[in-house]
């Protein structure tokens, strides 16, 4: 269980916010992407989500945490046709996920082959 404060008076994505309890562990997460340390990147977007949505989860069990302490996600898609292999990711991996997020749009990111980058935010007190 989560011992972050979160915040959805309208039981939607506009105006939810995460409240981080005093004395918490705050861990940041550079922005994943589906590269893996020979160069390669899957060409698709569903491959390219899932193995960035995987190294995220792996982060948090490697701090002691899980997808209910994330506070804040940031997505930066190059393409808008893809917004819906991050979102089935994401309910793969932090199904009903409450954390506060956002979604940009970018004309590219590090490397050409690279579709999306995922960013994340996430507290516990112990």
């Amino acid at each position: 269980m989560s011992t972050n404060i979160f915040r959805d008076p309208t039981n939607g994505y506009t105006r939810r916010s995460v409240e981080i309890p005093a004395g918490s562990r705050i861990l940041y997460i550079s922005g994943q992407t589906a590269t893996d340390d020979d160069g390669n990147t899957p060409a698709d977007a569903e491959t390219q989500a899932d193995i960035i949505y995987g190294k995220v989860v792996q982060s948090l069990e490697d701090a002691g945490m899980g997808v209910e302490d994330l506070v804040k996600t940031n997505v930066y898609l190059t393409n808008p046709s893809d917004i819906m292999a991050i979102v089935k990711a994401g309910q793969k991996y932090n199904p009903g996920g409450k954390q506060a997020g956002t979604l940009v749009y970018v004309k590219a990111l590090a490397r050409p082959e690279v579709l999306m980058e995922l960013e994340a935010v996430a507290a516990k007190a112990d």
